[in-house]
C-alpha cells in the first residue's frame, strides 16, 4: 500500500548496516524488542545498532504496541532519544506512551482486516489441515456449538486460564458446546488448563480459505485478554460475523461498540517479569464470560443477525486501503518537516 506513494525497501533490522543512507524516512517495526535486552551487555550492543540506524535516518519512526498500562522507563528514554515519532494501533497504547513519559508525537493507526481474508471463500477451503477437517466433520455430524479461542502465544496475557474456568461452567450446563483452540505450538504450556474439557486443537498455519472456514465454524469467539495493543483476532472475528466477547477496556475500547463485553476487574500484572511492558491490565470474570457464552448460544439467531451488521461496518472502517492512506499522509507530513 505504501508503494502507491513511495519507493519502499524492506530490510531486516539485523542487516540494516547494508542499507544505503539516502532514505527520506526510516521506519522500524517494532521498537523495543530488537533494541533492548535484560542482559546489560546485549542491551548495549543492540542500542549501538539503533544508534547506527539513527545516524543514517533523517526521520526515524517506529511501530510499537503497549501490552499493559505502563512501559519501562528505559524504553521511554529510547523513544525520546532516538525517534521522531511512534505509531501505535490503539488509543489505549497512545495514552500509555504519553502517561509513561514519551514526549515524541504518538499517532494511532489501527490494524486492518487483511484483504485476502475478506475475499477468502470457506467453501473452497483445502482442508489439508487435519485438525480443521476434524472440526468441520465433528460439527457437521454431531451438531456441536463451537467457542473459538486463539492461543498463539502469551497464554496468561491472552486469558487462557479465564477461558478454561468459563468453559468448565459452560460445558456443565451445555454439554453440546466444544472449545476450539487455535494454536501453533503443540506443546503450548497453557494447554494444561484445558485438561478435562471438550476441546479441539487446530494447530499449524492455515490458508486464507481455511481461516475463513474456521471463523464460519465458530458460533462464539472469546478474547478475554488482560492486555494487548489491539488484539486483531477479536476484530477479525467481528469482521467475519462471529459473535465476539471481550471486555470494554484497554485496546478494546476503540471498537467495544462492536463487542459483547463481559465484566472485568483492573489490577492484574499483564506479563509477569517482562522488562518492557511492566504495567497492569484487566481480568475478565470467568462466571460473567460463561453467562455471555450461554446467552449467545441460547439466542444465537438474534446475535448472529446483529454481528452480520457489525461485520459490514468493521470491514469499512478497518480495511487496509483506508489505513494505507493514513500512513501515506502521516509519512508525507513527517518527511516535509525534516
Amino acid at each position: 500500500l505504501l508503494r502507491k506513494a513511495f519507493d519502499v525497501d524492506e530490510i531486516d533490522l539485523l542487516n540494516y548496516y547494508l542499507a544505503d543512507s539516502d532514505y527520506d524516512i526510516v521506519v522500524t517495526h517494532p521498537i523495543f524488542y530488537p533494541f533492548t535486552h535484560k542482559n546489560p551487555l546485549l542491551f548495549c550492543e543492540r542500542l549501538g545498532q539503533l544508534e547506527r540506524i539513527r545516524e543514517q535516518a533523517p526521520v526515524l519512526v517506529g511501530f510499537e504496541v503497549t501490552d499493559s498500562d505502563k512501559i519501562a522507563d528505559y524504553c521511554v528514554e529510547i523513544v525520546n532519544s532516538f525517534y521522531d515519532a511512534v505509531i501505535v494501533p490503539s488509543t489505549f497504547s497512545c495514552r500509555v506512551m504519553y502517561n509513561s513519559g514519551v514526549r515524541k508525537p504518538c499517532y494511532v493507526v489501527p490494524h486492518g482486516i487483511h484483504p485476502e481474508l475478506l475475499k477468502a471463500d470457506p467453501d473452497k477451503a483445502e482442508m489439508r489441515n487435519y485438525d480443521l477437517r476434524y472440526a468441520y466433520e465433528t460439527k457437521r455430524n454431531l451438531k456441536r456449538y463451537y467457542v473459538l479461542f486463539f492461543l498463539w502465544h502469551s497464554g496468561w496475557r491472552k486469558g487462557a486460564d479465564i477461558v478454561a474456568d468459563a468453559m468448565k461452567i459452560v460445558q456443565s450446563k451445555r454439554p453440546d458446546v466444544v472449545l476450539v483452540i487455535k494454536c501453533v505450538n503443540p506443546v503450548e504450556p497453557f494447554l494444561k488448563y484445558f485438561r478435562g474439557l471438550k476441546t479441539i486443537l487446530v494447530r499449524g498455519w492455515l490458508t486464507w480459505n481455511e481461516l475463513a472456514l474456521l471463523y464460519r465454524l465458530a458460533d462464539v469467539s472469546v478474547c478475554p485478554s488482560r492486555g494487548g495493543g489491539f488484539e486483531l483476532n477479536a476484530l477479525e472475528s467481528i469482521a467475519m460475523g462471529v459473535p465476539t466477547i471481550a471486555h470494554a477496556y484497554g485496546c478494546f475500547a476503540d471498537y467495544s461498540r462492536f463487542l459483547i463485553t463481559a465484566k472485568a476487574d483492573y489490577g492484574t500484572k499483564v506479563i509477569p517479569d517482562n522488562h518492557i511492558h511492566i504495567g497492569k491490565g484487566w481480568t475478565v470474570d470467568a462466571n460473567a464470560l460463561a453467562e455471555k457464552i450461554i446467552d449467545i448460544i441460547d439466542n444465537y439467531e438474534e446475535y448472529k443477525a446483529k454481528f452480520e451488521k457489525y461485520a459490514e461496518e468493521v470491514r469499512k472502517i478497518y480495511n487496509w486501503e483506508r489505513i494505507g492512506d493514513l500512513l501515506i499522509n502521516m509519512f508525507s507530513k513527517l518527511i516535509k518537516k525534516r
